[in-house]
């Protein structure tokens, strides 16, 4: 954990090392600060207050279906198959802001990894896991567009992951992420030209890619679906939705 004191100066403390964490009840406003407004600074200090960005970063944490620090295909012992960042603060790409979940050490599950039939984990991930939106979206990031045993591995054009958004109308609507074209394989910087490399994990990549939506509707939740039945299992690690302002 990383506290900020009054003079902007950073204070690393270990999770292992507090004994209790509580909430507090209290704003993170001064006592007694609103007495000193006006009546009219009240008015627009609320307005500022209840104003979202144009970015709402998803939480991961209970969709996701492995911890990334441990080994995530032939075995967890397995050092290579790991992906590691070396603090797990917000991280920015191409000005899109991403939340990663803390595996703190190797305790949390932290990333979603789907179904893919080699090695000995990967063949135990779920087909599809859902993260609710409720929100009109105009991009969808994500860090994302690596797996274990993906491209150059396994047959050029096959459906990787279909990520399937559900309206709140109750209409779906499919994005096809292919291998070699959107996906590549997660243990060294593999390029393909769906998407981007964004981040260097030791020797192994995560990439950014982006699905647009076709509709201006509200997006009740994103489903991410296992597309064929190959070995290229794939990764989220991140997901943030730009939503229409």
């Amino acid at each position: 954990m990383e506290l900020i004191d009054a003079e902007a100066k950073k204070h690393v403390l270990q999770r292992d090392d507090i004994d209790t964490l509580v909430g507090t009840q209290k704003s993170l406003m001064p006592d007694g600060f609103e007495k000193t407004l006006s009546a009219d600074d009240t008015v627009n200090l609320l307005e500022f207050l209840g104003q979202r960005g144009p970015y709402l970063a998803l939480p991961l944490g209970k969709a996701a279906t492995i911890v990334s620090t441990k080994g995530m295909f032939t075995g967890k012992d397995n050092t290579t198959e790991r992906l590691i960042f070396a603090d797990w603060g917000p991280k920015t790409f191409k000005g899109v802001p991403f939340q990663l979940v803390d595996p703190q050490g190797d305790k949390v599950p932290n990333v979603i990894l789907l179904y893919g039939t080699n090695g000995t984990i990967a063949p135990t991930m779920p087909k599809s896991v859902k993260l609710p939106v409720n929100s009109p979206a105009k991009t969808i990031h994500l860090l994302s567009g690596v797996g274990g045993w993906c491209s150059p591995a396994g047959p050029k054009g096959t459906v990787v992951m279909k990520v399937r958004l559900h309206y709140a109308d109750g209409k779906t609507e499919d994005h096809d992420l292919k291998n070699g074209e959107h996906f590549a394989d997660y243990i060294r910087r593999v390029d393909v030209p769906g998407s981007e490399f964004a981040f260097a994990l030791r020797n192994q990549q995560v990439r950014y890619l982006a699905v647009t939506p076709k509709r201006t509707e509200p997006i009740a939740e994103i489903e991410f679906l296992k597309g064929a039945a190959d070995e290229c299992a794939p990764i989220v690690m991140a997901v943030t939705v730009e939503t229409r302002q």
